[in-house]
Protein backbone atom coordinates (compact mmCIF):
# COMPACT_ATOMS: atom_id res chain seq x y z
CA UNK A 1 0.00 0.00 0.00
CA UNK A 2 2.86 2.71 1.21
CA UNK A 3 4.48 1.93 -2.28
CA UNK A 4 1.55 2.20 -4.55
CA UNK A 5 0.22 5.51 -3.25
CA UNK A 6 3.32 7.48 -4.92
CA UNK A 7 3.57 5.57 -7.72
CA UNK A 8 -0.32 6.60 -8.67
CA UNK A 9 0.37 9.98 -7.66
CA UNK A 10 3.70 9.98 -10.02
CA UNK A 11 1.75 8.46 -13.01
CA UNK A 12 -0.79 11.38 -12.71
CA UNK A 13 1.52 13.92 -12.19
CA UNK A 14 3.20 12.26 -15.25
CA UNK A 15 -0.64 12.51 -17.19
CA UNK A 16 -0.77 16.48 -16.54
CA UNK A 17 2.30 17.37 -17.27
CA UNK A 18 4.14 17.81 -20.67
CA UNK A 19 7.10 16.29 -19.81
CA UNK A 20 7.59 12.28 -19.11
CA UNK A 21 8.50 11.00 -15.95
CA UNK A 22 11.91 10.47 -16.60
CA UNK A 23 12.60 13.91 -17.20
CA UNK A 24 14.39 16.53 -14.79
CA UNK A 25 12.66 17.51 -11.80
CA UNK A 26 11.43 21.47 -11.79
CA UNK A 27 13.73 24.25 -10.41
CA UNK A 28 13.42 24.68 -6.76
CA UNK A 29 13.70 28.61 -8.22
CA UNK A 30 12.72 30.61 -11.15
CA UNK A 31 13.90 34.17 -11.51
CA UNK A 32 12.42 36.37 -14.11
CA UNK A 33 14.31 39.25 -15.52
CA UNK A 34 12.92 41.89 -17.59
CA UNK A 35 15.37 44.93 -18.79
CA UNK A 36 12.99 47.06 -20.12
CA UNK A 37 13.39 48.53 -23.53
CA UNK A 38 16.63 46.09 -24.65
CA UNK A 39 16.82 45.96 -28.22
CA UNK A 40 18.06 42.18 -29.25
CA UNK A 41 20.64 43.50 -31.93
CA UNK A 42 22.93 44.99 -28.84
CA UNK A 43 23.52 42.11 -26.76
CA UNK A 44 26.59 40.31 -27.33
CA UNK A 45 25.69 37.00 -27.01
CA UNK A 46 23.40 37.67 -30.65
CA UNK A 47 26.24 39.37 -31.98
CA UNK A 48 25.71 42.78 -30.70
CA UNK A 49 28.41 45.28 -30.51
CA UNK A 50 27.75 45.93 -27.12
CA UNK A 51 29.82 44.31 -24.07
CA UNK A 52 27.26 41.63 -22.18
CA UNK A 53 29.34 39.59 -20.89
CA UNK A 54 26.91 38.90 -18.07
CA UNK A 55 24.02 37.85 -20.26
CA UNK A 56 26.61 36.56 -22.54
CA UNK A 57 27.30 33.97 -19.76
CA UNK A 58 23.93 33.01 -18.84
CA UNK A 59 23.58 31.81 -22.83
CA UNK A 60 25.74 30.31 -22.97
CA UNK A 61 25.32 28.07 -20.03
CA UNK A 62 21.95 27.97 -21.38
CA UNK A 63 19.40 28.49 -24.35
CA UNK A 64 19.35 31.63 -26.41
CA UNK A 65 15.92 32.24 -28.66
CA UNK A 66 16.60 33.30 -31.83
CA UNK A 67 13.39 34.88 -32.96
CA UNK A 68 12.08 36.20 -29.75
CA UNK A 69 9.51 39.35 -30.80
CA UNK A 70 7.65 41.86 -28.25
CA UNK A 71 3.96 41.47 -28.20
CA UNK A 72 3.62 45.47 -28.37
CA UNK A 73 6.12 47.98 -28.67
CA UNK A 74 4.76 49.78 -24.92
CA UNK A 75 5.50 48.37 -21.63
CA UNK A 76 2.36 47.68 -20.00
CA UNK A 77 1.11 46.16 -23.01
CA UNK A 78 3.60 43.55 -23.05
CA UNK A 79 4.25 42.76 -19.67
CA UNK A 80 0.28 42.31 -19.20
CA UNK A 81 0.91 39.96 -21.91
CA UNK A 82 3.47 38.21 -20.65
CA UNK A 83 1.74 38.19 -16.86
CA UNK A 84 -1.36 36.41 -18.79
CA UNK A 85 -0.71 35.28 -21.76
CA UNK A 86 -2.95 37.16 -23.65
CA UNK A 87 -2.33 38.95 -26.81
CA UNK A 88 -2.66 42.53 -26.28
CA UNK A 89 -5.22 45.08 -28.28
CA UNK A 90 -6.70 48.13 -28.07
CA UNK A 91 -9.13 47.07 -30.94
CA UNK A 92 -12.73 48.62 -30.68
CA UNK A 93 -15.95 48.06 -32.69
CA UNK A 94 -14.47 50.67 -35.03
CA UNK A 95 -11.72 49.17 -37.46
CA UNK A 96 -10.81 53.17 -37.79
CA UNK A 97 -10.95 53.97 -34.10
CA UNK A 98 -9.37 52.38 -30.89
CA UNK A 99 -9.85 52.14 -27.29
CA UNK A 100 -9.06 55.45 -25.77
CA UNK A 101 -5.70 55.06 -23.92
CA UNK A 102 -5.77 55.26 -20.21
CA UNK A 103 -5.39 52.99 -17.28
CA UNK A 104 -8.01 50.55 -17.95
CA UNK A 105 -6.59 50.06 -21.50
CA UNK A 106 -3.57 50.58 -21.66
CA UNK A 107 -2.25 47.08 -21.00
CA UNK A 108 -4.55 45.77 -23.62
CA UNK A 109 -6.96 43.40 -22.06
CA UNK A 110 -10.06 44.98 -21.42
CA UNK A 111 -12.20 42.75 -23.43
CA UNK A 112 -11.57 40.51 -20.19
CA UNK A 113 -12.94 42.95 -18.05
CA UNK A 114 -16.07 43.31 -16.15
CA UNK A 115 -17.77 46.18 -17.11
CA UNK A 116 -18.38 48.77 -14.45
CA UNK A 117 -16.97 46.40 -12.19
CA UNK A 118 -13.34 46.14 -12.96
CA UNK A 119 -10.87 49.22 -13.45
CA UNK A 120 -7.56 47.36 -13.37
CA UNK A 121 -5.17 47.00 -16.47
CA UNK A 122 -4.76 43.59 -15.81
CA UNK A 123 -8.46 42.53 -14.85
CA UNK A 124 -9.63 40.25 -12.24
CA UNK A 125 -10.91 37.32 -14.10
CA UNK A 126 -7.33 37.10 -15.47
CA UNK A 127 -5.31 34.28 -13.88
CA UNK A 128 -1.62 35.36 -14.03
CA UNK A 129 1.52 33.25 -14.02
CA UNK A 130 2.60 34.10 -10.53
CA UNK A 131 -0.63 32.82 -9.76
CA UNK A 132 0.38 30.05 -11.79
CA UNK A 133 3.20 29.84 -10.01
CA UNK A 134 2.01 29.77 -6.47
CA UNK A 135 -0.37 27.27 -6.22
CA UNK A 136 2.44 25.15 -7.83
CA UNK A 137 4.16 25.78 -4.46
CA UNK A 138 5.92 29.12 -5.22
CA UNK A 139 6.67 31.69 -2.75
CA UNK A 140 6.17 35.00 -5.36
CA UNK A 141 8.15 37.88 -5.23
CA UNK A 142 8.24 40.74 -7.72
CA UNK A 143 10.60 44.15 -8.05
CA UNK A 144 8.83 46.48 -10.18
CA UNK A 145 10.59 49.79 -11.41
CA UNK A 146 8.09 51.07 -13.83
CA UNK A 147 5.70 53.12 -13.44
CA UNK A 148 2.95 51.44 -15.35
CA UNK A 149 3.34 48.66 -13.18
CA UNK A 150 2.27 49.98 -9.81
CA UNK A 151 -0.74 49.12 -8.06
CA UNK A 152 -3.43 49.37 -8.94
CA UNK A 153 -3.05 48.29 -12.33
CA UNK A 154 -3.41 44.67 -11.42
CA UNK A 155 0.24 43.13 -11.87
CA UNK A 156 0.95 42.37 -8.25
CA UNK A 157 -1.51 39.85 -8.58
CA UNK A 158 -0.16 36.53 -7.39
CA UNK A 159 2.64 37.81 -5.56
CA UNK A 160 2.94 37.39 -1.98
CA UNK A 161 5.54 40.14 -2.15
CA UNK A 162 5.42 43.49 -4.50
CA UNK A 163 8.07 45.65 -4.09
CA UNK A 164 7.30 49.48 -6.16
CA UNK A 165 10.46 51.60 -6.32
CA UNK A 166 10.02 55.13 -7.43
CA UNK A 167 9.17 58.21 -5.81
CA UNK A 168 6.82 57.24 -3.50
CA UNK A 169 9.13 54.85 -2.06
CA UNK A 170 11.93 57.39 -2.30
CA UNK A 171 14.22 55.00 -3.52
CA UNK A 172 14.89 56.86 -7.03
CA UNK A 173 17.71 59.64 -8.88
CA UNK A 174 16.94 62.77 -10.19
CA UNK A 175 17.27 63.08 -13.33
CA UNK A 176 16.77 67.06 -14.33
CA UNK A 177 16.11 67.57 -18.09
CA UNK A 178 14.63 69.63 -20.26
CA UNK A 179 11.33 69.69 -21.68
CA UNK A 180 10.88 71.29 -25.05
CA UNK A 181 8.11 74.32 -25.39
CA UNK A 182 5.53 72.77 -27.14
CA UNK A 183 5.04 76.45 -29.16
CA UNK A 184 9.33 76.97 -29.81
CA UNK A 185 10.40 73.36 -29.76
CA UNK A 186 13.36 75.49 -27.91
CA UNK A 187 14.15 73.39 -24.64
CA UNK A 188 15.89 76.44 -23.42
CA UNK A 189 15.19 78.68 -21.96
CA UNK A 190 11.33 78.56 -22.38
CA UNK A 191 12.34 74.94 -21.45
CA UNK A 192 10.67 73.25 -18.17
CA UNK A 193 13.49 71.72 -16.08
CA UNK A 194 11.57 68.90 -14.18
CA UNK A 195 13.23 65.53 -12.45
CA UNK A 196 12.25 62.37 -13.46
CA UNK A 197 13.11 59.82 -11.05
CA UNK A 198 15.58 57.31 -11.99
CA UNK A 199 15.31 53.40 -10.55
CA UNK A 200 18.97 52.04 -11.13
CA UNK A 201 19.66 48.26 -11.60
CA UNK A 202 21.67 48.62 -8.36
CA UNK A 203 18.85 49.86 -6.24
CA UNK A 204 16.81 47.52 -7.72
CA UNK A 205 19.27 44.61 -6.39
CA UNK A 206 19.79 45.90 -3.33
CA UNK A 207 15.62 45.43 -2.56
CA UNK A 208 15.86 41.65 -4.61
CA UNK A 209 18.53 41.73 -1.38
CA UNK A 210 15.64 42.73 0.86
CA UNK A 211 13.03 40.92 0.24
CA UNK A 212 15.20 37.55 -0.40
CA UNK A 213 16.87 37.91 3.20
CA UNK A 214 13.29 37.67 4.44
CA UNK A 215 11.98 35.04 2.23
CA UNK A 216 10.11 32.17 4.00
CA UNK A 217 11.93 29.37 2.15
CA UNK A 218 13.80 28.27 -0.83
CA UNK A 219 11.56 27.85 -3.27
CA UNK A 220 10.69 31.11 -5.11
CA UNK A 221 9.75 32.62 -8.24
CA UNK A 222 11.37 36.08 -8.56
CA UNK A 223 10.49 38.92 -10.91
CA UNK A 224 12.95 42.00 -11.71
CA UNK A 225 12.28 44.86 -13.88
CA UNK A 226 15.71 47.19 -14.69
CA UNK A 227 15.16 50.24 -16.08
CA UNK A 228 18.79 51.34 -16.81
CA UNK A 229 17.96 51.15 -20.85
CA UNK A 230 14.62 53.11 -21.12
CA UNK A 231 16.42 55.49 -19.01
CA UNK A 232 19.08 56.54 -21.00
CA UNK A 233 18.03 59.36 -22.96
CA UNK A 234 17.09 60.95 -19.57
CA UNK A 235 20.28 59.95 -17.98
CA UNK A 236 21.87 61.19 -21.05
CA UNK A 237 24.39 58.65 -22.00
CA UNK A 238 24.36 56.37 -25.40
CA UNK A 239 21.69 53.63 -25.72
CA UNK A 240 24.93 51.20 -25.95
CA UNK A 241 26.14 52.46 -22.03
CA UNK A 242 22.79 51.90 -20.96
CA UNK A 243 22.92 48.79 -21.68
CA UNK A 244 25.93 47.95 -20.47
CA UNK A 245 24.58 49.24 -17.05
CA UNK A 246 22.15 46.40 -17.51
CA UNK A 247 24.23 43.86 -17.90
CA UNK A 248 26.16 44.46 -15.34
CA UNK A 249 22.87 44.67 -12.88
CA UNK A 250 22.27 41.48 -14.10
CA UNK A 251 25.94 40.48 -13.21
CA UNK A 252 25.12 41.55 -9.47
CA UNK A 253 22.13 39.69 -9.29
CA UNK A 254 23.63 36.89 -10.34
CA UNK A 255 26.50 36.97 -7.91
CA UNK A 256 24.19 37.56 -5.08
CA UNK A 257 22.30 34.78 -5.64
CA UNK A 258 25.56 32.63 -5.94
CA UNK A 259 26.89 34.07 -2.49
CA UNK A 260 23.45 33.11 -0.86
CA UNK A 261 23.78 29.47 -2.02
CA UNK A 262 20.76 29.60 -4.56
CA UNK A 263 22.10 30.07 -7.77
CA UNK A 264 22.30 26.01 -7.87
CA UNK A 265 18.42 24.99 -8.71
CA UNK A 266 17.15 28.14 -10.05
CA UNK A 267 16.34 29.08 -13.72
CA UNK A 268 16.76 31.91 -14.98
CA UNK A 269 14.84 33.50 -17.83
CA UNK A 270 15.87 37.15 -19.46
CA UNK A 271 14.11 38.88 -21.72
CA UNK A 272 12.76 42.66 -22.75
CA UNK A 273 9.13 44.39 -22.92
CA UNK A 274 10.23 45.67 -26.57
CA UNK A 275 13.00 47.54 -28.14
CA UNK A 276 14.10 51.10 -29.50
CA UNK A 277 14.32 52.48 -32.74
CA UNK A 278 17.55 54.38 -32.70
CA UNK A 279 18.61 55.51 -36.29
CA UNK A 280 16.88 53.39 -38.62
CA UNK A 281 14.94 54.97 -41.24
CA UNK A 282 11.95 53.03 -42.98
CA UNK A 283 9.75 53.73 -46.00
CA UNK A 284 6.61 54.85 -43.36
CA UNK A 285 7.89 57.14 -41.00
CA UNK A 286 6.69 55.96 -37.64
CA UNK A 287 7.08 57.02 -34.55
CA UNK A 288 10.64 57.15 -32.56
CA UNK A 289 12.13 55.62 -29.66
CA UNK A 290 9.42 52.47 -29.20
CA UNK A 291 6.20 54.12 -29.77
CA UNK A 292 5.94 52.39 -32.81
CA UNK A 293 2.80 53.13 -35.33
CA UNK A 294 3.55 50.40 -37.35
CA UNK A 295 6.23 48.52 -35.31
CA UNK A 296 8.92 48.12 -37.10
CA UNK A 297 11.36 45.17 -35.70
CA UNK A 298 14.00 46.97 -34.23
CA UNK A 299 11.26 47.85 -31.56
CA UNK A 300 9.71 44.22 -31.78
CA UNK A 301 13.21 42.00 -31.65
CA UNK A 302 14.21 41.56 -28.21
CA UNK A 303 16.24 38.90 -26.84
CA UNK A 304 15.53 35.48 -24.47
CA UNK A 305 18.14 33.41 -22.90
CA UNK A 306 17.35 30.74 -20.33
CA UNK A 307 19.75 29.27 -17.88
CA UNK A 308 20.64 26.79 -17.42
CA UNK A 309 19.00 24.78 -20.78
CA UNK A 310 15.34 23.57 -19.99
CA UNK A 311 14.55 20.48 -21.29
CA UNK A 312 11.41 21.27 -22.03
CA UNK A 313 11.84 23.95 -24.48
CA UNK A 314 14.75 22.08 -26.25
CA UNK A 315 14.24 22.08 -29.65
CA UNK A 316 12.11 25.63 -29.53
CA UNK A 317 15.41 27.65 -30.22
CA UNK A 318 14.88 28.69 -33.41
CA UNK A 319 11.30 28.98 -32.79
CA UNK A 320 9.26 32.12 -33.33
CA UNK A 321 8.29 32.97 -29.94
CA UNK A 322 6.17 35.91 -28.73
CA UNK A 323 5.81 37.59 -25.37
CA UNK A 324 2.34 35.91 -25.09
CA UNK A 325 4.01 32.29 -24.93
CA UNK A 326 6.06 32.78 -21.72
CA UNK A 327 3.60 32.75 -19.48
CA UNK A 328 3.06 28.97 -20.62
CA UNK A 329 7.07 28.11 -21.31
CA UNK A 330 7.99 29.81 -17.86
CA UNK A 331 4.95 27.45 -16.25
CA UNK A 332 5.86 24.59 -18.24
CA UNK A 333 9.49 25.10 -16.92
CA UNK A 334 8.20 24.99 -13.30
CA UNK A 335 6.33 21.22 -14.63
CA UNK A 336 2.75 22.60 -14.58
CA UNK A 337 0.67 21.38 -17.82
CA UNK A 338 0.75 22.93 -20.99
CA UNK A 339 -2.36 25.86 -20.74
CA UNK A 340 -4.63 27.03 -23.25
CA UNK A 341 -2.58 28.69 -26.10
CA UNK A 342 -2.21 31.92 -26.18
CA UNK A 343 -5.25 34.71 -28.60
CA UNK A 344 -2.81 34.07 -31.38
CA UNK A 345 -1.53 30.92 -33.13
CA UNK A 346 2.10 30.19 -32.87
CA UNK A 347 3.92 31.59 -35.64
CA UNK A 348 1.73 34.75 -35.82
CA UNK A 349 2.33 38.44 -34.43
CA UNK A 350 -0.72 40.90 -34.58
CA UNK A 351 0.27 43.91 -33.32
CA UNK A 352 -3.30 46.17 -32.98
CA UNK A 353 -1.66 49.83 -32.59
CA UNK A 354 -3.30 52.97 -32.61
CA UNK A 355 -3.02 54.58 -36.41
CA UNK A 356 -1.72 50.81 -38.09
CA UNK A 357 -2.44 46.92 -37.76
CA UNK A 358 0.69 45.30 -37.61
CA UNK A 359 1.04 41.54 -38.69
CA UNK A 360 3.70 39.01 -39.42
CA UNK A 361 3.68 35.44 -40.40
CA UNK A 362 6.76 33.81 -41.69
CA UNK A 363 9.14 35.83 -43.59
CA UNK A 364 6.14 38.64 -44.57
CA UNK A 365 5.49 41.62 -42.63
CA UNK A 366 2.17 43.61 -43.13
CA UNK A 367 1.69 47.19 -41.45
CA UNK A 368 -2.52 48.41 -42.40
CA UNK A 369 -2.88 51.91 -41.97
CA UNK A 370 -6.67 52.80 -39.66
CA UNK A 371 -7.12 56.04 -41.71
CA UNK A 372 -7.09 54.53 -45.18
CA UNK A 373 -6.49 50.94 -44.80
CA UNK A 374 -3.71 51.01 -47.12
CA UNK A 375 -1.37 48.19 -46.63
CA UNK A 376 2.53 48.22 -46.54
CA UNK A 377 3.77 44.61 -47.34
CA UNK A 378 8.00 43.92 -46.22
CA UNK A 379 9.65 40.72 -46.64
CA UNK A 380 11.88 39.91 -44.13
CA UNK A 381 13.47 37.35 -45.66
CA UNK A 382 15.05 39.26 -48.29
CA UNK A 383 14.67 42.98 -46.52
CA UNK A 384 15.37 42.73 -42.89
CA UNK A 385 15.82 46.46 -42.71
CA UNK A 386 12.11 46.80 -44.16
CA UNK A 387 12.98 49.51 -46.38
CA UNK A 388 10.78 48.39 -49.53
CA UNK A 389 7.29 47.81 -49.82
CA UNK A 390 6.26 44.52 -51.65
CA UNK A 391 2.74 44.80 -51.33
CA UNK A 392 1.92 45.08 -55.13
CA UNK A 393 3.96 42.17 -56.04
CA UNK A 394 2.48 40.37 -53.31
CA UNK A 395 -0.96 40.92 -54.03
CA UNK A 396 -1.91 37.58 -52.86
CA UNK A 397 0.19 37.90 -49.54
CA UNK A 398 -1.77 41.36 -48.81
CA UNK A 399 -5.35 39.53 -49.28
CA UNK A 400 -4.75 37.03 -46.84
CA UNK A 401 -3.12 39.21 -44.42
CA UNK A 402 -5.92 41.41 -44.66
CA UNK A 403 -8.48 38.90 -44.18
CA UNK A 404 -6.46 37.29 -41.25
CA UNK A 405 -5.85 40.63 -39.42
CA UNK A 406 -9.35 41.20 -39.55
CA UNK A 407 -10.36 38.00 -38.02
CA UNK A 408 -8.15 38.79 -35.16
CA UNK A 409 -9.35 42.09 -34.22
CA UNK A 410 -12.69 41.19 -34.38
CA UNK A 411 -12.05 38.10 -31.76
CA UNK A 412 -9.95 40.66 -29.50
CA UNK A 413 -12.16 43.98 -29.55
CA UNK A 414 -13.74 45.31 -26.52
CA UNK A 415 -17.18 45.87 -27.47
CA UNK A 416 -18.34 47.31 -24.23
CA UNK A 417 -17.98 50.86 -23.36
CA UNK A 418 -14.07 51.88 -21.23
CA UNK A 419 -13.43 55.29 -19.41
CA UNK A 420 -12.58 58.08 -21.54
CA UNK A 421 -9.53 60.09 -20.51
CA UNK A 422 -7.03 60.21 -18.27
CA UNK A 423 -6.80 59.81 -14.65
CA UNK A 424 -4.40 62.71 -12.45
CA UNK A 425 -2.79 60.21 -11.01
CA UNK A 426 -1.99 58.15 -14.81
CA UNK A 427 -1.23 61.63 -16.42
CA UNK A 428 1.52 61.37 -13.35
CA UNK A 429 2.69 58.39 -14.30
CA UNK A 430 3.21 59.02 -18.28
CA UNK A 431 4.55 62.06 -17.38
CA UNK A 432 7.75 60.68 -14.66
CA UNK A 433 8.11 57.93 -17.55
CA UNK A 434 8.66 60.65 -19.96
CA UNK A 435 5.86 60.12 -22.29
CA UNK A 436 3.48 63.54 -21.77
CA UNK A 437 4.61 66.59 -20.66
Amino acid sequence: MSTRLPLCAALVLCALCTTSCSSAPPPERIVLIVIDTLRRDYVGAYGGSVATPHIDRLAERGQRFDLMSAAFHQTSMSMGSLFTGRTPSIESRDAKQTLGWNGTTWCGLSRFATPGADEACVPDALPTLAEDLRAAGYWTAGIASSEFLYRPSGFDAGFDEWVELGREGGNWEAARIAVPDPGTGAAEPRGVIRDYPLVPGTRVNAAVRDVLRDRPGDRFYLYVHYMDVHDYEFRRIPYAAAVARADAAVGELVADLEAARLLEGTTIVLTSDHGERLREEHPLMGGALHLGNPSFEEVLAVPLVVAPAAPVLSGRERRAVRTQDLRGWIGEIAGLPAGETADTPPGELFVGEVHFRTFRKGRFKSAMRRSDGHFYLFDLETDPGEARDVADAHPDIVRAHLVRTSELARGMRTTHETREGLTGRERERLRLLGYIE
